[in-house]
């Protein structure tokens, strides 16, 4: 597992622990010598997330829409952009990029990456894994919900067979 795709907020101002779990999980990143596959933009948890995976000596692949290239976003850590449209090309990109998924706090967009790679491995696209990495029960009502439609015969298979839920940095390196 050598390219590990995050999936975060590019939010400014969120709890000190999301910004402190973006850095740490740049910084395993760089330390095991591995490859941070992102969105590329300068922005948020997603800027925290890249300075801290170079600084440990991350190589950096930024998949990055016109838009954010467009209005000049783009984060200086980048060292091989990914030109795409729009978000389902970056989606689609980061899919083949990645050998696993880690998802940190985020909003709808986050939501969208997590759910479009949930979508494929429950119909066999991908077996890759994804982690979500539940700060400061960040995704716990998130948790909650898979659980309730899995009851509710909506959703056949349960969060362990989905996802890897790890509560902390160590249990990320361990997996990984």
């Amino acid at each position: 597992m050598q390219n590990i795709a995050v999936f975060l907020s590019s939010a400014r101002e969120l709890l000190e622990s999301y910004a402190r779990a973006a850095a740490e999980v740049g910084a395993l990143i760089g330390r095991t010598g591995r490859t941070l596959v992102y969105g590329g933009a300068a922005k948020g948890l997603m800027e925290t997330l890249a300075r801290a995976a170079k600084e440990a000596g991350a190589r950096v692949y930024g998949v990055v829409p016109d838009i954010i290239e467009q209005r000049g976003q783009v984060s200086t850590c980048v060292d091989v952009a990914f030109r795409c449209v729009d978000l389902s090309d970056r989606k689609a990109i980061m899919m083949r990029e990645a050998d696993v998924f880690v998802v940190l706090p985020g909003g709808v967009g986050t939501l969208d990456e997590l759910f479009t790679v949930l979508a494929a491995r429950t119909i066999g696209l991908t077996a890759k894994p994804v982690v979500l990495y539940n700060v400061d029960g960040c995704w716990d009502s998130l948790l909650a919900l898979l659980e309730e439609l899995r009851q509710k015969r909506l959703v056949s298979s349960g969060v362990s067979d989905l996802l890897t839920v790890v509560s902390s940095p160590a249990e990320l390196e361990a997996l990984l």
